[in-house]
């Protein structure tokens, strides 16, 4: 196996920069927002946590639905779009 994609392979979503908190109205959910054009070519800066509102004006509510679908599991391998998250700037190095 290729070392490029070993790193994938073995990676879960819950890792990976595109992995985000989606902010409804009474709930939050994980989600994964690889799919839109912004944060998927990082043009744009991916959040920790977004409001639902903000990804149902950008996605539709097709898109959103599948924001959530994608993030519903974490612990799941992750997909050819993965991305390691880089560590929080107050936690000790590993």
């Amino acid at each position: 196996m290729l070392p490029e994609l070993r790193e994938k392979a073995v990676a879960t979503c819950r890792l990976c920069v595109f992995l985000v908190e989606v902010a409804g109205r009474e709930e939050t959910r994980t989600g994964c927002v690889a799919g839109i054009k912004e944060y998927g070519t990082l043009r744009k800066r991916v959040p920790r946590s977004i409001q639902a509102l903000e990804l149902l004006k950008r996605a539709g509510k097709e898109g959103l639905e599948g924001i959530i679908s994608r993030g519903s599991d974490p612990g799941s391998a992750a997909c050819g779009l993965f991305r390691p998250r880089p560590p929080d700037k107050g936690s000790p190095p590993k």
